[in-house]
């Protein structure tokens, strides 16, 4: 993957703007005994000033983003994952964006909250991913979720 040609697509689909006011979830506060950390490294910045360090030590917190939270910041974790495919990042970002179950239910709350743009860049991103050599173990598993981002895509 070439880590600058992602950049430039993803700022291109996700531009910057004002972050989230609320980082975590509700739920991650009670659950997550470190998600504190994540919100200290993430709120008030816009996701195109995060650096890669940060995004690899903090990205199995993916999960315990809020939902304004998780639409601002994604571009970031792909954005490292390009730059590290066989990082933490990669695989969070998979796992967060590539759902290995309950498609329909996945199509209609995540998928949904993205432009048809970003559906496409992301999209694009997993396709690239399971290129991967890292991912080939996921090859079969990650062609629906491609799928449901293509469609939404579409539009």
């Amino acid at each position: 993957m070439d880590a600058a040609d992602f950049r430039a697509r993803a700022l291109a689909a996700f531009p910057a703007a004002d972050p989230p006011g609320q980082v975590l979830g509700d739920l991650a506060r009670e659950v997550h005994a470190d998600a504190g950390l994540m919100e200290h490294v993430l709120l008030g910045r816009d996701w195109p000033s995060l650096p890669q360090s940060v995004l690899e030590e903090r990205a199995k917190d993916i999960v315990a983003l809020s939902v304004p939270a998780f639409v601002y910041y994604v571009p970031a974790f792909i954005c490292a994952a390009a730059a590290e495919p066989e990082g933490e990042s990669a695989t969070y970002s998979m796992y967060a964006l590539c759902p290995l179950g309950n498609f329909d239910t996945f199509d209609k709350t995540t998928c949904a909250l993205f432009s048809p743009q970003q559906a496409g860049f992301i999209a694009e991103f997993l396709v690239a991913m399971r290129a991967e050599p890292s991912f080939k173990l996921f090859d079969e598993e990650m062609k629906p979720g491609i799928e449901l981002w293509r469609r939404r895509s579409a539009g």
